[in-house]
This record gives C-alpha cells, sequence and structure tokens, in this order.
C-alpha cells in the first residue's frame, strides 16, 4: 500500500489489477545508443531492456502487472493514481540522456476494459510518440465511484479511430443525401403524375395544329387548273368580245418586248 493511502478508511480505498504493456517509441530519427523507459506507480518501478532504433523506431513490448490502491474522495471521485514514465538514450555506458517524460492518471481508465493509445512526450525534442496499452480492472473494495474525465491532450488519436469516426460521418452525409435524393424523387414521380391530362391534350393540340398547317402547305402547293377558269360563272354568260379579252388576258403566250 502506497504511504499516502495509511490513513485512508478502507471503506474508501478501492483496489485495482493494473496491467500495463510498454509497446514502442516510434518517429525516431536515426541516432547511435540504446533506448529503454523508466516507470514508476505508487511503491514500483522498474525498467525496461535496452533496444536500438530500427527504422525509426524503438520496440520494446514490455508487460507489466502490478496492484494498486486508490482512494475515493468525498465528492466521490477516484483520486489521482500517476503512472509516470520516463524514456533515456543510453549514448555511452555511463552516458544517459533525456528523451522525454510522460505522466498518466490511471484512474482515468478504471471504467475502461483496454486501451491502447500513443501518447505525446513531454520535454521530447524529437517530436516522438509512446504507445502503451493500459488496462486497470477492480480487485477489491467499494465500486460506488465516479471516474474522472480521460485527459486527451497527450493524446495521439489513432488513425483506425480517424478511419472509423471518417466513415461514420461520410455514412450519415450519405444517408442524408439519400433521403434528400428519394425524397425529390417522390416529389418528382408526383408532380409527373399529375401531368399526363395535360401532356395528353398538350400533344393533341400540337398534332391538330400540325395537321392543319401541312393541310394549308399542301393546299397552297396545289397546281392550278386553268380549265376552270372557263368555268367561271360570271364569264359563263359574256359576250365574244368578253371572252376574247379573257382569252388574252389568261391564255395568250406572253409577248415579250422587243
Amino acid at each position: 500500500m502506497a504511504i499516502h493511502n495509511l490513513f485512508v478508511p478502507r471503506a474508501r480505498l478501492a483496489t485495482f489489477n493494473v496491467q500495463l504493456r510498454i509497446e514502442d517509441l516510434n518517429n525516431v530519427p536515426p541516432l547511435n545508443g540504446l533506448f529503454y523507459v523508466k516507470w514508476r506507480l505508487q511503491d514500483y518501478s522498474g525498467s525496461t531492456p535496452r533496444a536500438p532504433v530500427v527504422n525509426r523506431e524503438v520496440r520494446w513490448s514490455q508487460a507489466v502487472e502490478k496492484s494498486a490502491d486508490i482512494s475515493i474522495a468525498k465528492e466521490g471521485v477516484l483520486a489521482p493514481c500517476e503512472l509516470k514514465i520516463s524514456i533515456k538514450q543510453e549514448v555511452y555506458p555511463h552516458v544517459h540522456m533525456r528523451v522525454g517524460a510522460l505522466t498518466v492518471n490511471l484512474s482515468e481508465y478504471a471504467r475502461l476494459s483496454g486501451s491502447s493509445r500513443r501518447y505525446f512526450l513531454q520535454e521530447c525534442r524529437l517530436n516522438c510518440t509512446l504507445k502503451l496499452s493500459i488496462c486497470v480492472s477492480q480487485s477489491g473494495g467499494p465500486d460506488s465511484y465516479d471516474v474522472p474525465p480521460l485527459d486527451r491532450s497527450m493524446v495521439l488519436t489513432d488513425l483506425n479511430d480517424m478511419i472509423t469516426n471518417e466513415n461514420n460521418a461520410r455514412g450519415g452525409r450519405e444517408n442524408s443525401s439519400m433521403g434528400n435524393s428519394f425524397s425529390s424523387k417522390q416529389h418528382s414521380a408526383a408532380h409527373n403524375h399529375r401531368k399526363p391530362a395535360t401532356s395528353a391534350t398538350s400533344v393533341h393540340t400540337n398534332t391538330t395544329r400540325s395537321n392543319t398547317t401541312e393541310t394549308s402547305q399542301s393546299r397552297a402547293l396545289l397546281p392550278i387548273d386553268n380549265t376552270n377558269v372557263r368555268e367561271l360563272a360570271p364569264f359563263q354568260r359574256s359576250s365574244k368580245k368578253n371572252q376574247q379579252i379573257i382569252d388574252d388576258v389568261f391564255f395568250s403566250p406572253p409577248t415579250l418586248p422587243s
């Protein structure tokens, strides 16, 4: 039990099993030397083996499992339980440089079944991210408490989470557009369903107009039968002189001026 929990009543002290896995450190420039991680959790501490940089990555996959007692505050919220991590580089056997540090509040993970995330390092000049897998499960004590919200300021969103969120947002937009398209199609179908009578009347009117125009054009293009001129009623009872005038006007070939 941690020293600061010695004076906490057992009714306000919950016990948790902490499973930690220190995965890797990525985005590391090709540097010489070996890298390792030192960690501390309440009264426990340890370190990972030394590992070199391979393809801009340092991989440890070191598993740690410890028990932690976390007190419940008067407000009913779990008190902070800090996991402190420090990444160091061993340049020479007796020369060690600090690459970065990280502090994780394990109380925030008490109700999570398991979490695997990348974290930005504090005081880091290499722009590296550390991947940790954390699982905090209760093994004893009271279970009526609230968990503090997860601090995402140092968490790098995983690529899979980004893809999942983008697909969900895109699916929502596609469903919305499909619904709007279906609604517009229904409106168009209903509007077209009310049009047939008007369309039929319009077609009939256009057809009638077309037939009338064609008849007028065909009549205008018919050849004139000159014999009908002789049978005109006003001239059938005329004298020979009038008849001669009609023949000269209508049937005599034109005389061109010389």
